[in-house]
């Protein structure tokens, strides 16, 4: 079952597969689903399966589809109760409850083949067959999971004392991430069965809790701690994949950290992990902005980036002003700084995008125009124009993102007003352009107002767009 995870394709491609999946009806988009999955499953190469599959399932959401049924196998039963705690691509260092999706092809692969985990081997092939067969099959998951911590545990142990056994361990996974990962879930079969629970007791996507299942998560997680205090910190760190919105998780943290019960004062330590990896997630994000702002720019990245930054505080902040909580409050509003700042640079960057699908050069000739004119000279190639029209989103949407990052919305406000001003002006040349020029210049100012007004429809009002559209086809039929 290998196939290519991490086959890319450039931005632009990924962009039109985006548009053509848009574009299919429901009913052959679940048809798609399911059989980029089976040529994921079946060695399929050459195509990105994994951002294709997420961008489809995130579209058949959006249109409340039916997901078509998955083919169960060993494998899926094996990483099922580790699904709250996978994310598509890692970036950065490895963090805890984080488990890349690519890495869990080459786990598998030495699960299968290791000779230390032959046990684990046998009982998958037996489960994939009473699968297959239609037969019963939670004891044969029950030992698979139990043969996998043992194997698994006997090969970490020796990888742990031996440095060539460890070398080689890390050489067949691909590298030290997956090495860790494989750690991770090793750790994380000894708590198999309250994952399990869990996913019962709170199923994904769950919108809110409601007070029974606060107070049934509060009995599990401390049944778990009696087992083992880590799987109890994992078992709340779960509750972030399997909300609607992972901020909501604060909610459960303060039920428990507020509990009378003095086992709940016991486990304090551990209950603490739950906020820790909120703030380390907004943490994250925010320096990840910071860095990123310094670099060439990607309008439509970085708009889902901080409107999905901006949620996330917003939703923290809201469970913790409920409960009083200004010390989290303030933690969260230091990132909210940080990320307005950026998003200040973001802007000034999408005014220079904006600028150079509008390019000039000084005025001359029989040019009716004083000092700088429209070079229509100048070819402006589809990729700026359509960088052109992202910037432009992000410009008039700037100034509401800066007031909802609790940042001083006057400096969008100037930036959209020079853009406004300058798109304005520009269009405007144009159409004397059009009225001055003659034969392939006329229609070089033609084809240049057109690729202007496709972003200025973003920036101008429909009157203003409106009425230069009437004034350029007069123009254009002036002798």
């Amino acid at each position: 079952m290998e196939y290519e995870p991490n086959v890319t394709i450039s931005p632009r491609m990924m962009k039109q597969l985006t548009g053509f999946l848009g574009d299919l009806p429901n009913a052959a988009a679940v048809k798609l689903f399911s059989a980029l999955e089976v040529d994921r499953e079946h060695g399929g190469v050459g195509l990105p399966h994994d951002a294709l599959l997420a961008d489809l399932r995130r579209q058949l959401r959006e249109r409340s589809a039916v997901f078509p049924p998955r083919k169960t196998n060993a494998k899926r039963v094996f990483y099922t109760p580790f699904e709250d705690f996978l994310i598509g691509q890692r970036s950065g260092k490895k963090r805890r409850a984080m488990i890349a999706r690519p890495s869990l092809d080459p786990i598998w692969r030495v699960l299968m083949t290791d000779s230390l985990t032959t046990q684990a081997a046998l009982v998958a092939a037996s489960l994939d067959d009473a699968i297959a067969a239609g037969n019963e099959t939670a004891e044969l998951e029950h030992s698979l999971f139990a043969a996998a911590e043992a194997g698994l545990g006997q090969l970490c142990a020796r990888a742990r004392e031996d440095r060539e056994t460890s070398d080689a361990l890390i050489a067949e996974l691909g590298d030290e991430m997956v090495y860790r990962d494989l750690q991770e879930i090793r750790l994380l079969l000894h708590g198999v069965g309250f994952l399990k629970k869990l996913r019962t007791l709170v199923p994904s996507h769950t919108p809110a809790l409601d007070e029974e299942q606060y107070y049934a998560l509060r009995k599990l997680f401390l049944a778990a701690y009696e087992l083992s205090r880590p799987i109890a910190a994992y078992l709340l760190l779960a509750l972030k994949g399997r909300l609607e919105r992972p901020w909501r998780a604060l909610g459960v943290y303060y039920h428990l950290a507020r509990g009378a019960d003095d086992r709940l004062r016991a486990a304090r330590d551990t209950i603490m992990v739950l906020p820790e990896s909120l703030f380390e997630d907004i943490e994250s994000m925010a320096r990840a902005l910071e860095r990123d702002c310094s670099g060439a720019l990607d309008a439509e990245t970085s708009m889902v980036r901080v409107a999905y930054f901006t949620d996330y505080a917003e939703g923290l902040v809201k469970q913790a002003v409920k409960i009083g909580d200004n010390v989290f409050v303030n933690r969260i509003d230091a990132c909210r700084d940080i990320v307005g700042e950026a998003h200040d640079r973001f802007t000034e960057q999408a005014l220079a995008a904006l600028l150079d699908a509008m390019p000039v050069c000084h005025a001359g000739g029989s040019s009716k125009l004083m000092s700088l004119r429209p070079d229509i000279a100048k070819p402006v190639s589809i990729k700026t124009s359509e960088a052109a029209k992202t910037a432009a989103t992000l410009i008039g949407k700037s100034a509401e993102m800066a007031e909802r990052l609790g940042a001083d919305p006057s400096f969008s406000a100037v930036i959209a007003e020079e853009a406004r001003v300058k798109t304005q002006t520009y269009v405007n040349d144009l159409v004397v352009e059009i009225r001055a020029a003659e034969s392939d210049e006329r229609a070089a100012a033609q084809h240049m107002l057109d690729r202007t007004l496709a972003f200025a429809d973003l920036l101008l009002t429909s009157d203003e767009t409106g009425l230069i559209r009437d004034r350029a086809a007069a123009a254009a039929k002036t002798a």
